[in-house]
């Protein structure tokens, strides 16, 4: 019997009105794994991989998922029809999709084509021809179920996401089916924040003790019931026995995930070349004062030389402060998306900044040498009086005072409550690690 790696991508299985990428894909694993039993091994928890929040055509969290199996040759055609069927299924359901996507990679080894278009998917747009040319190099060892779609950029993307970077992981449990219309989710947020205090060394952004209110949950009408990220698999699942969950679920499944690690930050930009729908760093100085928006928004304006772009903090943020009291010459490397303002032009939604301040130099004229008041310039190269004694000197040099903004150095980040998926939280800093493929232990689905 012949083995072979497969790597199943989906995205895009959902709506703006429901549904959720990872449920279906949790479906679909407890298809395979009814259909298959013994003769389908796991090799990698399913990977949840979020992709570039700047792109304007993602239904919700632009999250993909992968789930790589190993099983016999003979059992390709079989998986490919049970997948396409429960997929085909689920979106019965939703009553469509966005533009689904369906990639099965079969191969042990992910190629960089693949690394490639995890990289352009999660730090910039896509066009149509680089999927073409991607689909066109891996040739017979990709099926597209469902055809060329804008979900299939996504699928094909995750298959090359999360192999030797940092990672996370995430325990998701979902509602029963007839719950997912009802917004309001019944978890007793108390327990939340006593978990939260139990693993705070293990898990992250489970409790906002500024607003006093739990993170773990969304808030639309889909299936996701909450979910604990953390660094652990197998903590995740004790964590959860912490959680009083007051409604029926339906199960829970743990993914490893890009969340919470910066990824889309990695690329460096020159102000010169950004675009909208991008992601990544730029590195500059500041230029003039920073404006500040009605509700407390900041924008400032970045050079590096001959070419600025604007950045915008957001109030939500909690790091307008810092950016209000930013000057002329202050070194910022900031991190975020781009998009399009109209009138403006690009503007950089900063998620993350350092910054390196320049001193403020000050001239102040001299003091009196008999009264110790200030002088005044008696005229061009006539030296210096004083108004209040009446002395003049050709000889006093002005006052220069140094004022020292070394407070302002340091990284900045956003609090708890405005950290979106793909942000490394503080709680992460000093957790980071190296990650590759991870066969499951333990209980990691129910």
């Amino acid at each position: 019997m012949v083995l072979i790696n497969v790597h199943i991508g989906l995205d895009s299985v959902d709506s703006p009105f429901g549904g959720c990428t990872t449920h279906a894909s949790y479906l679909v694993l407890k298809g395979l794994v009814s259909r298959f039993g013994q003769d389908l091994e796991f090799i990698d928890y399913p990977n949840l991989v979020r992709l570039n929040p700047a792109i304007p055509f993602k239904t919700r969290g632009n999250g993909a998922v992968v789930l790589r199996v190993r099983t016999a040759v003979s059992n390709i055609d079989n998986l490919v029809r049970t997948v396409t069927s429960i997929v085909k299924g689920y979106l019965k359901l939703l009553g469509g999709s966005s533009q689904p996507g369906i990639a099965i990679y079969l191969g042990s080894e992910v190629p960089n084509v693949l690394r490639r278009m995890y990289l352009k998917a999660l730090t910039d747009y896509v066009h149509r021809d680089f999927l073409t040319r991607a689909i066109s190099e891996l040739g017979d060892r990709v099926i597209l179920p469902l055809g060329v779609s804008r979900g299939v950029i996504g699928a094909l993307a995750s298959i090359g996401g999360l192999v030797n970077e940092d990672c996370t992981y995430e325990l998701i449990v979902y509602r029963s089916w007839d719950n997912t219309v009802n917004p309001t989710r019944c978890v007793d947020e108390g327990s939340i924040k006593i978990m939260d205090q139990k693993y705070m060394e293990y898990t992250f952004l489970n409790y906002d003790y500024e607003r006093g209110r739990a993170l773990v949950s969304p808030h639309g009408p889909d299936p996701v019931l909450l979910g604990i990220r953390g660094e652990d698999p197998l903590t995740l699942v004790d964590a959860l026995k912490s959680v009083d969950i007051c409604e029926d679920v339906s199960g829970w499944v743990i993914f490893r995930t890009n969340q919470g690690a910066n990824p889309h930050h990695s690329i460096l930009r020159s102000v010169n070349d950004v675009r909208p729908y991008q992601a990544g760093c730029v590195e500059g100085r500041v230029t003039g004062k920073p404006r500040v928006l009605r509700g407390g928004d900041v924008v400032l304006t970045i050079s590096d030389g001959g070419c600025s772009v604007r950045a915008a903090v957001f109030r939500e943020t909690g790091m307008t402060s810092v950016s209000r009291e930013l000057i002329s010459g202050d070194e910022v490397r900031a991190c975020g998306v781009f998009k399009h303002w109209s009138g403006i032009g690009v503007v950089l939604h900063v998620e993350k900044m350092f910054v390196n301040p320049v001193n403020l130099v000050r001239y102040l004229n001299p003091r009196c040498s008999v009264c110790g008041a200030r002088m005044k310039s008696a005229g061009r190269g006539k030296g210096w009086k004083c108004v209040k004694c009446g002395f003049r000197t050709l000889n006093a040099e002005k006052e220069v005072i140094v004022i020292r903004r070394d407070q302002l150095r340091g990284h900045y980040i956003p609090k708890d409550s405005a950290i979106k998926h793909l942000v490394k939280p503080l709680r992460r800093y000093g957790r980071e690690k190296l990650c590759s493929m991870t066969r499951p232990k333990g209980a990691w689905f129910r």
